[in-house]
């Protein structure tokens, strides 16, 4: 797998792959997760110190992940997707990497990464990358965890 910052034309690829794993791995926590953000990737994770990361594989994208600015020093972890086939082959967490290593080359100390209780892989991925659960939110039905990670 590559690892590359999105381009416009990744657009259709990465939105059919982020829209299908939410439907089919995540349909009742789709509500607090919109996507939006998937019209307009380039826009959304333009600024100076966001980006948006996909994991290439002979032409496909099968996963992403993201850094999008929260405030000055703190940054969010967000989109981290891996197709269903690809999971398991250490993907998400080369993909994590790549975000937190961007985070600390724009002098973030502190990353946040939401997630459900259905997510459990990115959630086993963030506390081997050191994130910790931080609280718990109730969002209209769906628990979201907030995890952190200072660095």
């Amino acid at each position: 797998m590559k690892i590359r910052r999105f381009n416009i034309k990744d657009q259709g690829q990465v939105k059919k792959l982020i829209t299908g794993i939410l439907a089919n791995d995540f349909a009742m926590d789709q509500k607090a997760y919109p996507h939006s953000d998937l019209d307009s990737i380039s826009k959304v994770y333009g600024g100076a110190r966001e980006v948006f990361f996909v994991g290439e594989n002979e032409g496909h994208i099968i996963g992403t992940a993201a850094v999008k600015e929260e405030s000055g020093d703190i940054a969010i972890l967000r989109r981290l997707f891996i197709s269903p086939k690809y999971r398991g082959k250490g993907y998400g967490r080369l993909l994590i990497g790549k975000a937190l290593d961007f985070c600390r080359e724009k002098g973030y100390h502190e990353v946040i990464f939401h997630a459900s209780n259905a997510m459990k892989a990115a959630m086993g991925l963030c506390m081997i990358k050191g994130f910790k659960e931080k609280e718990k939110l109730d969002l209209g039905g769906v628990n979201i965890i907030k995890f952190t990670l200072t660095i």
